[in-house]
Parts: structure tokens; sequence; C-alpha cells
């Protein structure tokens, strides 16, 4: 290998080490979560503020039931509650391994995915696919008369309406 120097891997700081631990624990956070729903656990601070204060479903609209049923197996389910669900949770379980692997090896990992995430046309583009799919789902609501009255009865509704 004449001319060819080898590269030796850039070992990780201890300041991005943190960083990938900070980021593995928020990756954790969703899954365990679920988990401890189908156990039963319920905390009320966590409820959906914009639906508890405006009347209006937020674009997350549904994804705590929709992650609990892809914990539980239940795809249909899952997709029944929220259509996005199961490939947001593959793609936790995809972060938390990459994570893991990367405090693991101590480094970098440079894999395909990473460079399609951090593309913003493609952020863009997941952006408005979810956006169109909250849309379709407010319009839904909105025809079978429930967004205006769920909008009356919350707390804002009332504010503006006295």
């Amino acid at each position: 290998m004449v001319g060819k120097t080898l590269k030796s891997p850039v070992l990780l700081s201890r300041q991005q080490r943190q960083k990938r631990m900070f980021s593995l624990a928020i990756a954790l956070i969703p899954i365990i979560g679920s988990i401890g729903f189908n156990l039963g656990i319920h905390l009320e601070f966590l409820r959906c503020p914009l639906m508890r204060y405006v009347g209006v479903p937020c674009p997350a609209w549904g994804l705590t039931r929709s992650l609990m049923a892809t914990v539980r197996g239940d795809l249909n389910q899952a997709i029944a509650y929220h259509l996005f669900c199961p490939l947001i949770f593959l793609g936790f379980v995809i972060a938390i391994i990459h994570l893991i692997l990367e405090i693991i090896k101590n480094r970098k990992l440079d894999i395909f995915y990473i460079h399609w995430l951090t593309n913003p046309q493609v952020q863009i583009l997941i952006f408005l696919i979810l956006l169109g799919y909250h849309s379709v789902r407010l319009q839904h609501l909105w025809q079978i008369g429930k967004l205006y009255p769920s909008f009356l009865n919350s707390p804002i509704g009332r504010l503006l309406l006295s």
C-alpha cells in the first residue's frame, strides 16, 4: 500500500460520550414509558397540553397508545392509533442500538442513515408528510363534528367566549 495511510479512528471526547449517554436516555424514555403504561402506570402530567388547554389534538395525537400497542406486538392497533408509530418505534430502536455501539466502541459510527437523516431536504419532507397526516386527521375530526365542540369546551375556548 504505497501512498495510502490508514486513518486511526478518532475516539470520542468525554463530552461527546456524555452527550451520547444523554441521547440514549432520551431515546429509551418512550419505550420504557410504553412498557410502564402497559403495566398500568399513568402519570397525569404527561397528558397532551395542547389538547388539555386548547381542545385540539397535537401532531403526536395517539402516539402513546400506538407505542403501547407496538410494545405489546399489536401492529394493527398501533397503526390504527397513529400510522407512523411503528416507523417511529423502529427509529428509536435503531437510535438506541447505534448509541450503545458508539458508547461501547468509544467512537463515532459513520453509517448511511446518519447522512440521510441530517439532510435538510429529507427533514423537510418528513415534516411535511407528518403535517399532512395530522391535517387529514384534524379534517376528519372537523367533518364528524368533534373538533369545534372540543375547542369550545377547552379552557382557552371558554376564555375566548366569555
